[in-house]
């Protein structure tokens, strides 16, 4: 983010950390269309990023004595078992998993998005 102001860079943190909650959200609930790896596995990527761009916002807030906006705050989803799958429909994609080894669950993550969160 070479060249962007600040405000430019907070203004992108933020939509980022909305964006991946959300995505995060829809994986649980309708799963993905990734021929090699799990449900599990993307989600762990969408709580990765909203992480780093938490991590962004920090360090970005201190720098600039600016305070920490509401989307900091917002409740990080937790990490997933890997090998969770929102659904078995997908018998193809499936099958290829399990053909590579994985036990797959169907064990849903808890996740209140309601909840403020004081720590990441």
């Amino acid at each position: 983010m070479k060249g962007y102001t600040p405000k430019q860079k907070i203004k992108n943190c933020r939509e980022e950390i909305v964006k991946c909650i959300e995505h995060w959200k829809d994986i649980k609930d309708n799963g993905c269309h990734d021929p090699f790896w799990a449900d599990g596995v993307n989600m762990n990527l969408a709580r990765n990023h909203i992480l780093y761009n938490k991590s962004m916002l920090f360090e970005i807030c201190t720098q600039e004595n600016i305070p920490l906006p509401d989307e900091y705050y917002l409740q990080t989803p937790p990490e997933v078992n890997s090998n969770y799958m929102a659904n078995l429909q997908q018998r193809e994609r499936v099958k290829r998993l399990r053909q590579h080894g994985m036990v797959l669950t169907t064990r849903a993550a808890c996740y209140d998005s309601a909840q403020l969160s004081v720590f990441n």
